[in-house]
């Protein structure tokens, strides 16, 4: 199945640009956008892995912050249903952190070293102008 198109809108600057750069390389404007966007994602790794360790320390905050939640209606007794309310909204928060972590994971990807690849096999190669 052909995965769906993505879509977004180029300022009429930077378009003629894009389009001129897909002349030069006699490829289409969509593979050129494609590739800038690919090139960009490829720094997001780094900025995940901060997110993620965020992520991480909010989790583990959240989990502390139960315990204590727990040891206090411990001690003071009563309050069972307020209680009940409170954990099930951590529980909440604490999948949906773990959810935003496991969508951020970053899959690698060959697109850009297969594009090159099908470049360089051309029958019939001719550099660039410059």
């Amino acid at each position: 199945m052909r995965e769906p198109a993505v879509m977004f809108r180029l300022p009429a600057h930077v378009l003629s640009n894009v389009e001129a750069l897909a002349r030069r390389l006699d490829i289409s404007v969509n593979i050129v956008a494609k590739l800038i966007v690919t090139r960009e994602i490829m720094h997001i790794p780094a900025i995940l892995e901060e997110h993620d360790r965020q992520l991480g320390n909010m989790h583990k905050f959240l989990r502390e912050l139960a315990f204590r939640n727990e040891e206090f209606l411990a001690e003071k007794g009563g309050h069972i249903a307020a209680a009940e309310t409170i954990i099930t909204k951590l529980d909440e928060v604490m999948v949906a952190l773990d959810s935003i972590r496991d969508a951020a994971f970053v899959r690698p990807s060959t697109y850009i070293a297969d594009l090159i690849r099908k470049h360089d096999e051309r029958p019939i190669q001719k550099s660039l102008p410059v």
